[in-house]
């Protein structure tokens, strides 16, 4: 019998926070979707990750242990539905 590594990847959800300022409403709806687009792409720890609900899992990748390097049989496999956006 065979014994296989198996790695799964999964999105956790996080949140962070900015303040921005603007003269209406709208203009405060604009202004936060530009900060964010710059914000998502920092790297600094957020300021809240919720770690109890794993969303849209994914088998990243399965090997067979060998003698010698392993062998990659199966990659990117998915097993759960889309549970961010069912």
């Amino acid at each position: 019998m065979n014994q296989y590594t198996v790695k799964i990847a999964f999105w956790l959800r996080a949140y962070d926070s900015f303040t921005v300022k603007a003269d209406s409403d709208e203009q405060a709806i604009e202004m936060a979707k530009e900060v964010a687009k710059s914000e998502i792409e920092k790297s600094s720890q957020p300021e809240e990750i919720i770690l109890d609900d794993r969303r849209e899992g994914l088998i990243a990748y399965i090997d067979r242990i060998e003698p010698g390097p392993r062998k990659e049989i199966a990659e990117a496999v998915p097993f759960d539905g889309d549970r961010i956006h069912p």
